[in-house]
């Protein structure tokens, strides 16, 4: 019985998170999909490889992994409210 415990507690805290993800998403005021294209559009040439909502201290962003042509990753930051980027990593 109590090596069951462990597998549910996972599962409860990951689902806790995907709750509260969705929950900043649905109070954006943009979509994650403009958010990807805004940050494509910060980084010529770009393309996204990931994504997700978080928060960054009280904002909420979304943080967007891209791809330029050469394979170099870069991460963009666009406030979820204003649609605005925040800061972009260097290569």
């Amino acid at each position: 019985m109590r090596y069951l415990v462990l597998p549910f507690a996972l599962v409860f805290c990951a689902l806790g998170a995907c709750s509260s993800q969705d929950k900043m998403a649905r109070s954006a005021n943009i979509s994650m999909s403009d958010a990807v294209r805004t940050a494509e559009a910060s980084i010529p040439g770009s393309r996204a490889k990931e994504s997700h909502v978080e928060k960054e201290g009280d904002r909420t962003v979304y943080e967007v992994q891209l791809a330029d042509n050469q394979n170099n990753s870069r991460t963009v930051w666009i406030d979820a409210y204003s649609g605005r980027l925040i800061k972009k990593t260097e290569p």
